[in-house]
C-alpha cells in the first residue's frame, strides 16, 4: 500500500509538471494579417524536452523558436523551461538571429547538467519580404514553395555545450505564399517496424502534398503521418508551421 501511494503521488507531480509545462508554451499565435502559424506539440511521456515559442510577433513580423533539450522526461523538461528564460531574456536580439542563439548559448552554458539543446530560430519580415535563420545543431527548416520543397540550413554548434560557440544568419527573400517549417528530429527519426526512419524524403513528399492545405491542417497532417509510420513513440514530436499571407 505504501509503493502504491508513493506512485500515486509521483503521479500527481507528473501532471502537475505537465500542466506547467503546457503553461509555457505559447497557446496560438496571435491573429496577423501576413502570417498564419500553426504549433503541434506531441511529448514522450508527461513532460518533455521539445519546446517552442513565438520570440515576436505582431502583423508584420514573426520571429519562431522551436528546441529539443537532449535525454527525456523531467530532466529535460526542466532543461526546456530554462530555454524559455534564455529565450526571453534576447527577446531585443529578435531580428537577428545569430545573435538570438549566442546569447541563448551564453545564458545556458554550465547551467544544464551537461545536458545540450538543439534549436533553430527563424525571423520573418514583412515588410522587407525577406527571413532570417539561424540553428544550433538542428535539423534543417523546409520551404515549400511553389510546390517546391527546399532545405534551409545554417548550423553552429549546439547550445549549452561550448562557450565558444558562434552562429551565422542566413537570409532569404520571403515570397506570397510561402510556407515554412520547423520541427524537431523525432519527426524524421520517427521508425517502423523494420527500423527505417521516416525520414527527410517522407517529410518533403508529405509537405508537397500539404499545398492546399491550411497550416494548422498541414501540421496535423505531418503529426498523424509520423504516427502511422512509427512502431512506436521513442522522442517527444513537436512541428511549427508558418504560412506567409502576402
Amino acid at each position: 500500500m505504501q509503493r502504491e501511494q508513493q506512485l500515486a503521488d509521483i503521479q500527481k507531480e507528473l501532471e502537475v509538471a505537465r500542466r506547467i509545462q503546457l503553461s509555457i508554451l505559447p497557446s496560438e499565435f496571435p491573429t496577423s494579417g501576413k502570417f498564419h502559424v500553426a504549433a503541434r506539440y506531441v511529448p514522450m511521456t508527461s513532460v518533455a524536452g521539445d519546446f517552442y515559442d513565438y520570440v515576436l510577433a505582431d502583423d508584420s513580423r514573426a520571429g519562431l523558436l522551436i528546441a529539443d533539450v537532449s535525454g527525456h522526461g523531467v530532466p529535460a523538461a526542466l532543461i526546456a523551461s530554462m530555454v524559455k528564460l534564455a529565450a526571453t531574456s534576447q527577446r531585443a536580439k529578435a531580428s537577428d538571429p545569430a545573435a538570438l542563439l549566442l546569447g541563448m548559448n551564453s545564458a545556458l552554458h554550465g547551467n544544464t547538467q551537461s545536458q545540450f539543446v538543439t534549436a533553430a530560430y527563424v525571423y520573418l519580415d514583412a515588410q522587407a519580404r525577406e527571413f532570417r535563420y539561424s540553428a544550433a545543431g538542428h535539423p534543417p527548416m523546409l520551404l515549400l514553395r511553389e510546390g517546391k520543397v527546399t532545405e534551409i540550413e545554417e548550423n553552429g554548434l549546439m547550445l549549452a555545450a561550448f562557450d565558444f560557440a558562434t552562429y551565422g544568419t542566413v537570409a532569404h527573400a520571403l515570397q506570397p505564399r510561402d510556407r515554412l517549417v520547423l520541427y524537431t528530429d523525432g519527426i524524421v527519426e520517427a521508425a517502423n517496424a523494420e527500423g527505417e526512419f521516416f525520414g527527410q524524403e517522407n517529410l518533403a513528399r508529405v509537405l508537397r502534398d500539404t499545398i492546399t492545405f491550411t497550416a494548422h491542417e498541414t501540421a496535423e497532417r505531418i503529426i498523424h503521418m509520423v504516427q502511422n509510420w512509427a512502431r512506436t513513440q521513442d522522442d517527444d514530436l513537436t512541428i511549427l508551421v508558418c504560412d506567409y499571407m502576402a
